[in-house]
């Protein structure tokens, strides 16, 4: 059931009458959105629901037990139990078949020959976000950060409220339990601001992300012996704007979506392509995956305490796992290295220049790190939107040709390119204007808006679906 369906509409219209008409009961309201996020991930696929029920089973109860042990071992065994459940399930369904045969290819090299049993399964959709999810939970019990909900309808509903089920935001329990014990409120101004989130996160998917994909992006990837090393710039640069608008698309409709059950979900973008560094970067990029490695790995191995190998390691390793975590391929392998590197030898150049936090850049030096930032994130994106490490040389190889046509990229295309980068660029400011002055309108007035961007959309939305880039996450 992807968000810019008609499908989803529909079942996002039911799914908020029925908690608002359920307002005055918190339990039967709980139960019904838990019911309706079971269905709708079911929806994918629903032999996964046991999954995602065992993560919300297992995690409660080490929450309370947990809580309730009398001896730090005692605490630390059932944190273990957590960590063994939840990063055990999405070891075998993400990475299994990968490393098996990763270790099988290095034992051929020694004269070894096996023929590792596959996991011929699908991957559940979403594991890679509701396992940081609950975890987060019994990580932040064990620190003394919370306390237990001993309410498990609260609890699944953390787990599985279906805005962020599949794809994010990452959202911490710390975040949205707390949310869960007070009274909701829904007045019209929320309600305008939620359904002009969510008209932006389609506009962003069906009119950007999805455009550029099927008339550039893809047809560059699957064939670039057939373009010019211009035309696999022009799509590098799309796919970049594709992956933004894609995902940061869907984090605009999933905090929309909340915001009309009275629900706030946390940012995940701001604005990536303005970063002046690969640092920066990664703070402004799915944010919420970055600060959960930051806070659950990064600072647990010691962050930049201790000796300059040990502080290059720990950011290194997690930079790393942040490539990983996107999915088990050599090309993410790669892409992961590429990024830890860039954050190494920022970290290096950036603490032997003396500079600090406080130190002003002219402008003309704050463009060029502008530049510098956004080509490594293009010219990076080969490995993580290759299919194959093959797949991605074939690129390089022909981006380097110097050979310069562009007559493969239509117009439209270049200007929907354009459009999209100067938008980027533009000032946070205008974007809130046009938002507040949205919703100083008219109820009738914002429906007639919302009726022409529908109709718009229809225009150019695409006759195949085109899935959102993270659900292979």
């Amino acid at each position: 059931m992807h968000f810019h369906s008609l499908d989803y509409l529909t079942f996002l219209a039911f799914a908020v009458c029925g908690y608002w008409l359920l307002f005055r009961s918190h339990l039967l309201r709980l139960a019904f959105v838990f019911a309706a996020s079971c269905v709708f991930y079911m929806a994918w696929n629903p032999a996964y629901i046991v999954l995602i029920l065992t993560s919300t089973v297992i995690d409660y109860t080490v929450g309370l037990r947990i809580a309730g042990a009398r001896s730090p071992r005692g605490k630390r065994g059932w944190l273990l139990v957590s960590l063994i459940g939840n990063l055990g399930l999405l070891g075998v369904f993400k990475y299994y078949n990968f490393f098996a045969t990763a270790t099988a290819d290095t034992l051929a090299l020694f004269g070894v020959s096996i023929a590792p049993a596959r996991l011929d399964v699908l991957l559940p959709v979403g594991i890679s976000f509701y396992t940081f999810q609950t975890l987060s939970y019994t990580i932040d019990i064990y620190r003394g950060r919370m306390q237990p909900t001993r309410n498990f309808l609260r609890f699944a509903f953390f787990v599985t409220f279906f805005p962020q089920l599949v794809a994010g935001p990452i959202v911490r329990a710390s975040e949205l339990l707390p949310q869960l014990e007070r009274i909701p409120k829904l007045v019209p101004q929320a309600v305008s601001n939620a359904v002009f989130l969510i008209a932006v996160g389609l506009i962003k998917k069906v009119a950007v992300a999805d455009y550029l994909a099927v008339n550039l992006v893809d047809r560059v990837f699957d064939d670039p012996s057939a373009y010019s090393s211009a035309e696999v710039m022009l799509a590098l640069y799309g796919y970049t704007m594709q992956i933004y608008c894609d995902f940061s698309g869907y984090t605009d409709v999933a905090r929309g979506s909340a915001m009309l059950f009275g629900l706030r979900l946390p940012e995940n973008f701001d604005r990536p392509y303005q970063a002046t560094s690969p640092a920066e970067f990664w703070r402004r990029w799915h944010m919420t995956l970055s600060t959960w490695l930051r806070d659950y790995l990064y600072f647990p191995l010691g962050g930049s305490h201790g000796s300059a190998v040990r502080a290059y390691f720990n950011l290194g390793l997690t930079m790393f796992l942040i490539g990983l975590w996107h999915g088990a391929n050599w090309t993410f392998v790669i892409y992961g290295l590429m990024q830890a590197a860039a954050m190494l030898i920022h970290r290096y150049f950036y603490r032997r220049s003396g500079r600090t936090r406080d130190t002003v850049d002219p402008v003309w030096l704050v463009a060029l790190k502008i530049c510098g930032t956004l080509h490594f994130a293009v010219l990076s994106r080969v490995f993580f939107r290759g299919t194959s490490v093959d797949n991605a040389v074939d690129v390089s190889a022909r981006l380097v040709e110097g050979t310069l046509s562009i007559g493969h990229v239509p117009l439209n295309v270049l200007a929907l390119l354009l459009l999209g980068y100067v938008a980027h660029y533009t000032p946070r400011s205008w974007f809130e204007q046009i938002r507040v002055r949205f919703v100083g309108l008219p109820a009738p007035i914002q429906g007639a808006v919302l009726a022409g961007v529908g109709a718009g959309l229809m225009l150019v939305v695409s006759q195949d679906v085109v899935p959102y880039i993270y659900f292979q996450f």
